[in-house]
């Protein structure tokens, strides 16, 4: 009954999104040099997800029993941290917010959510390929914290073209459900993003920060108190899931820095941008997540995760350099 009621929910979101589009005046307007798209185009991918998540804490409340893996406390703190993240996004999708302002937000609301919630703050490093366990010990905060942002950076530059982030977040979700048995609320976000991913598709829809930042801030909860909690996942595990998306990250910024540009200010250079014209859509599409769903269902069945780890660096090096002629 749960997940039909979630479905019902996801229907009327699809029925009115338009209406909500209108309601909210949040567009990606093409601007013929980083947007390319022909016209304006409703920006409200997270908005469908908060609202799958805000429905779901109030069934979580009513119901009055623990459906959850967190305690009530825990989870009202998640649910919070989770509606500020896609604020902060709705705000920058409306006003265009400036890198630095962006950063001081996220600083600020990671480093009162940890302190409140101790078990989302990394406290040591378990690897794969080395036994003793590595403690943090007074750098867990910072460590934590630029966790965060690394991914949640990497997330928002990742989604660049239709279907890509929208994917990578199913995928993730996949992963998060085949390894917890904490079916029912993953089903759920499963259901918004998939709803997501229809209008996507049909280039009805854009995930824009407020989905991106949104999504980008449940992933890294999620994996980092399983992580911390229930010991699942080794540390180079979650590394590999999110190694793409990393690696483009610290090129983009490593190059953006050289040549005198902000880190996060954004620019044609993804990944997405410049293998996309040398294989197409489909093609691209594909290939990019053939590197990123092999290498881990290889290790989920047979191991060998640091060796992936470095194959999967390899492969990105030489698909930048046959794109480009050069690491750029």
């Amino acid at each position: 009954m749960t997940l039909l009621f979630f479905i019902l929910i996801n229907i009327i979101i699809l029925i009115t999104f338009k209406k909500v589009s209108v309601l909210l005046n949040l567009f990606d307007i093409p601007d013929k040099k980083r947007k390319l798209h022909v016209k304006k185009i409703p920006n409200i991918g997270g908005v469908i997800i908060i609202i799958n998540l805000s429905i779901f804490f109030i069934y979580y409340h009513l119901i009055n029993k623990e459906v959850f893996f967190l305690p009530k406390k825990e989870f009202n703190l998640f649910y919070i941290g989770s509606l500020l993240f896609f604020i902060v996004g709705f705000i920058d999708d409306k006003y265009d917010l400036k890198p630095n302002i962006k950063f001081i937000f996220f600083f600020i609301i990671l480093y009162f959510f940890i302190a409140l919630l101790p078990d989302a703050n990394i406290r040591n490093l378990s690897l794969s390929f080395y036994k003793p366990v590595l403690s943090l010990e007074k750098m867990n905060p910072f460590f934590t914290i630029i966790c965060f942002l690394l991914f949640m950076n990497a997330f928002n530059m990742f989604d660049g073209i239709n279907l890509q982030s929208g994917l990578y977040s199913i995928f993730l979700l996949l992963v998060l459900f085949l390894k917890t048995d904490l079916g029912l609320f993953f089903i759920i976000l499963m259901i918004s993003v998939m709803l997501f991913i229809y209008l996507n598709f049909k280039n009805k829809c854009f995930l824009g920060d407020n989905g991106t930042l949104l999504l980008s801030f449940i992933f890294s909860f999620m994996f980092i108190y399983l992580y911390n909690t229930k010991n699942i996942f080794y540390a180079d595990e979650i590394f590999l899931l999110m190694l793409i998306p990393g690696l483009d990250l610290l090129r983009l910024c490593f190059f953006r820095i050289i040549n005198n540009k902000h880190p996060f200010k954004g620019d044609r250079n993804h990944l997405h941008h410049i293998f996309l014209n040398k294989v197409g859509f489909t093609s691209y599409l594909f290939l990019t997540f053939l590197l990123i769903v092999i290498p881990y269902f290889i290790n989920y069945f047979f191991g060998g995760l640091i060796y992936l780890i470095i194959l999967s660096i390899l492969i990105y090096i030489f698909i930048i350099i046959f794109s480009t002629k050069r690491i750029i």
